[in-house]
């Protein structure tokens, strides 16, 4: 990552009183270079600190002009904005896809130091006529509008002093997009998932693969990434560590949603599954592995395959939405309130940066625990003692697709091992 621009100071003559002074020169938003700018004559010859700490001070207003004199554009700026937090901000590529789509037809050609209140106003009213027609939705608006008013923050107060264009924030106080109602989210009650489980037409990889993502209740990423071999999953000690998390968006291996770590007892259910695992796969590689593609839809056709119809983990509406490979988390979290776990250790064990979040499965446990069943129950012997060679099921063999997660055997039984619990 390139160091910030804090322009360049020398000690010369200043061409208008012909004294000599610290000036400082810098390199625009577009490129080109700026004349030699004097300092504040008060900064003494040998006092370059003081020097290069004036010069950082005025890199904003250097930065938002070009050499034919005009003002930076919105567009110019957001270029040097967005590339600031390549890095920092896991959806940078969505956010440039707004800025396309949605914000620069309405401000980019405006000047980034003078655009207004009404011209703000003017993208929050095309938002909401985009809400009107459906074009999409509101959550969608809501990630346009946090993108619009971050950048007005930051042309105020960025860290970095070269972000930092205006003295005023158009965007304060200017009410957000419309919003509308929150689709419903869904989970499965535990004689749900025992269905699934112990159903046969239902690869075991997949029984297994969906046991751990609700008994850990980790996040996708998280889940990813669980190891036998780099201490994430302590069965000595029944511990699960959560430390790091798969970024799909860059391929790697980053920290957590929150850039927090966690430590919580494994459930002990769970226990007897994870030690087979772990034997079978050496203590050796990934706890699972899958291809990114279809997995909610191939988790709601094992569903169906398994018996599991209730048409709100399969139909979409104006007000609900069905059950995504996600919402597994979901259901470990509402299993943990419907049994009655402290808030603050169901806060701690999903990584909630706020409580405000976690009281969303609190609410819902308390209207649904009547009759809800019983969570994290122990899971069928047969999915936990299964042989690793266990054959694939007629109906799974004859889906013929990528997304039916065949596999073929090798030689080598550990290489059989971490196939059988891949995913499509």
């Amino acid at each position: 990552m390139s160091r910030p621009s804090t322009g360049t100071v020398a000690w010369r003559r200043d061409v208008d009183t012909g004294d000599f002074c610290w000036h400082a020169r810098y390199t625009r938003g577009d490129k080109t270079r700026t004349n030699w700018i004097a300092l504040d004559p008060s900064i003494g010859e040998g006092d370059v600190a003081r020097a290069k700490a004036s010069a950082a001070s005025l890199v904003g207003t250097a930065k938002s002009t070009r050499k034919d004199g005009k003002g930076e554009t919105v567009a110019d700026y957001s270029v040097r904005w967005l590339a600031d937090r390549v890095g920092r901000v896991a959806s940078v590529a969505d956010d440039r896809a707004r800025f396309r789509l949605h914000i620069l037809p309405i401000l980019g050609a405006l000047e980034a130091r003078s655009f207004t209140r009404d011209d703000v106003e003017r993208l929050r009213d095309d938002l909401d006529r985009k809400i009107a027609r459906g074009d999409f939705s509101w959550k969608s608006a809501a990630c346009v509008w946090t993108n619009v008013s971050s950048m007005c923050a930051d042309m105020v107060n960025a860290k970095k002093r070269e972000l930092r264009t205006r003295d005023d924030n158009p965007a304060k106080d200017v009410k957000p997009p419309d919003r509308g109602a929150r689709k419903a989210k869904q989970f499965l009650y535990p004689d749900e998932f025992l269905k699934f489980v112990s159903c046969p037409a239902v690869p075991l990889r997949w029984r297994r693969a969906v046991s751990l993502a609700i008994y850990t209740a980790a996040r996708d990423g998280e889940l990813r990434d669980f190891r036998w071999d780099a201490g994430d999953i302590d069965l000595g000690h029944a511990v699960l560590n959560i430390t790091k998390a798969y970024n799909e968006r860059t391929r790697k291996v980053e920290s957590t949603k929150t850039a927090e770590t966690r430590r919580f007892t494994i459930e002990p259910n769970l226990t007897p599954l994870l030690r087979v695992m772990h034997r079978d796969a050496r203590g050796k590689g990934l706890v699972l592995t899958w291809h990114d593609r279809h997995m909610t839809r191939s988790l709601r056709r094992w569903l169906r395959k398994a018996g599991v119809t209730r048409p709100e983990l399969h139909t979409d509406t104006p007000t609900r939405k069905a059950l995504t490979w996600h919402d597994l988390r979901a259901t470990g979290l509402t299993w943990m309130a419907v049994r009655g776990d402290d808030p603050l250790k169901i806060q701690q064990r999903a990584g909630h940066s706020t409580f405000a979040t976690t009281q969303i499965y609190i609410r819902t446990a308390e209207s649904v625990r009547e009759g809800f069943g019983t969570p994290f129950p122990p899971l069928p012997s047969f999915v936990i003692e299964a042989s690793v060679t266990e054959p694939e099921s007629p109906s799974s063999q004859k889906q013929g697709d990528s997304s039916s997660g065949c596999w073929t055997r090798t030689s080598d039984p550990a290489v059989n091992s971490r196939l059988l619990y891949q995913l499509s």
